[in-house]
């Protein structure tokens, strides 16, 4: 099986703690037409088992990359959508699968997916959840929401296999985003800026941040906005470290700012 690097969809589970679980999800894909898994961080993982419970699908598993943290597994994403049964002040825009699979399918012609599962048990943190430019939610009877993490895999691929056979070639009007690894990067440095003149505090800089994230994750960034995002942050810390009194004589003086 070649590499996943440049796979449309991968589909990754983060500390999964039953080998049973992988490979029950294993299968669930291989059933939907989806052929690459990533394990973050896997709780007491015993392949042969995981393969065994995969049955005919056992390749996902033997292929699977094993990484140590979620944002190494996303690094080279393009689009990164987490999925969540939990409500809560930032997971508010989580959506159906049904409702958001026609856009996904329609960014895969020129993006690479990352679908994100958290552990059986406790779900995506909410750090976890800040790495994801995108949410789902999968609707459930209210007095049992809870699904079997492999269950959960497959209604997902299931959903994303429609759309993705129902779609138009002409659909795919979307173009490629910048990697996970480089909106990151940028969040890290206008996060800094911010808390430099003072916007976001400096003891808790997520709570706005994560808003942030949110609106400027929505339509995806282009490598372009990401570059400009960048000089922004760039400036506003360079006049918080004394900038402003030079900026202001390059405009007494009837000079360009920059």
């Amino acid at each position: 099986m070649p590499s996943d690097a440049q796979e449309p969809f991968v589909f990754v589970l983060v500390a999964p703690k039953s080998s049973g679980n992988v490979g029950a999800a294993a299968r669930a894909l291989k059933n939907m037409g989806f052929a690459e898994m990533r394990l973050v961080a896997p709780r007491g993982y015993d392949p042969e088992a995981a393969a065994r419970r995969a049955v005919h699908a056992a390749e996902i598993v033997r292929h699977a990359r094993i990484f140590a943290n979620l944002g190494a597994a996303l690094a080279d994403r393009t689009l990164t959508i987490g999925t969540t049964a939990r409500g809560g002040p930032y997971r508010g825009e989580a959506r159906a699968p049904r409702a958001a699979a026609p856009e996904i399918a329609a960014a895969a012609a020129h993006n690479r997916v990352a679908i994100v599962f958290g552990p059986e048990d406790f779900g995506l943190s909410n750090r976890e959840i800040a790495l994801c430019q995108r949410l789902l939610t999968i609707p459930t009877a209210p007095d049992y929401p809870s699904l079997n993490l492999a269950h959960a895999v497959a209604i997902v691929a299931y959903e994303l296999m429609v759309a993705i056979a129902a779609a138009a070639p002409t659909a795919a009007l979307e173009e490629e985003y910048a990697t996970a690894a480089e909106t990151e990067a940028m969040y890290r440095r206008m996060r800094r800026a911010l808390v430099a003149i003072g916007f976001l505090p400096a003891d808790n800089p997520e709570h706005i941040m994560h808003t942030m994230r949110a609106l400027l994750g929505r339509g995806g960034l282009r490598p372009r906005e990401v570059e400009i995002l960048n000089g922004v942050a760039r400036q506003v810390a360079w006049v918080a470290r004394g900038g402003a009194a030079t900026l202001a004589e390059k405009r007494r003086q009837g000079r360009k700012p920059r």
